[in-house]
């Protein structure tokens, strides 16, 4: 029995202690106090305040798996909508007839090459490509002439089934893949409004297009053979 009462004593003298020296809230009110009005205030206390807690940590966590989110969705509906712009260029900037004996007459007087043929064209010296044009357009030179025309790619051009053509384009200068052409395009400040409806000639928007890639004029080990192209909105 009395090692009983000893155990017990122990334990509450080591809860006494904790609550008396425990930063939480009313605990050390709750192990100092000497009569019993102060026990029950700050055990009131205690219990009113965790309660409190609980209640705000639950709400939090409910909160949480809710997910709760706030969308505001509008639209504006316009009728009848433009035909977007349709831009497109050849990835070789250069045609390869055209440039290579410019691009010969430049490597020999520099020194980097010491040939004409120009039937034939090395990786060493396709690394030196865009210094000539760097070098030529600094001396203000016009790049064009090495240009892919319209014309000359342009076989087919529809839109919704009515004939089109290059004169139907506006030309834009890349630097990284010299000329292209914008289909359906308006300029800014110009007072002639030919930007295309896509219902127009009662058709549902389609553009078709045929074009030559001219993979036999591209400059070798340079480029593959293929288009880049996006469409945009129609003020460029």
């Amino acid at each position: 029995m009395e090692g009983e009462k000893k155990r017990d004593g122990r334990r509450i003298s080591i809860i006494r202690e904790f609550a008396s020296n425990t930063s939480a809230h009313a605990l050390p009110g709750i192990a100092r106090s000497e009569s019993i009005h102060n026990r029950v205030f700050w055990s009131i206390s205690f219990i009113s305040f965790t309660a409190i807690m609980i209640y705000f940590i639950v709400k939090a966590i409910l909160a949480y798996f809710e997910y709760p989110t706030q969308m505001n969705v509008s639209y504006h509906s316009e009728w009848p909508q433009y035909f977007p712009a349709f831009s497109l260029c050849n990835a070789s900037p250069c045609r390869y007839g055209r440039f290579i004996e410019s691009f010969l007459n430049y490597t020999n007087t520099r020194n980097l090459t010491n040939t004409n043929d120009t039937t034939t064209s090395s990786a060493r010296q396709a690394s030196y490509r865009w210094n000539f044009l760097v070098d030529r357009v600094n001396r203000n030179e016009s790049m064009e002439p090495f240009f892919y025309s319209l014309s000359s790619m342009l076989y087919t051009c529809t839109f919704n089934s009515q004939p089109c053509s290059a004169a139907d384009f506006i030309s834009f200068t890349s630097s990284t893949y010299g000329l292209c052409y914008t289909f359906n395009a308006k300029l800014k400040n110009s007072s002639n409004n030919s930007v295309r409806y896509g219902h127009q000639n009662g058709g549902t928007g389609k553009l078709n297009l045929g074009l030559y890639v001219h993979s036999h004029q591209y400059v070798p080990h340079v480029e593959d053979s293929e288009y880049e192209y996006w469409t945009h909105q129609n003020t460029s």
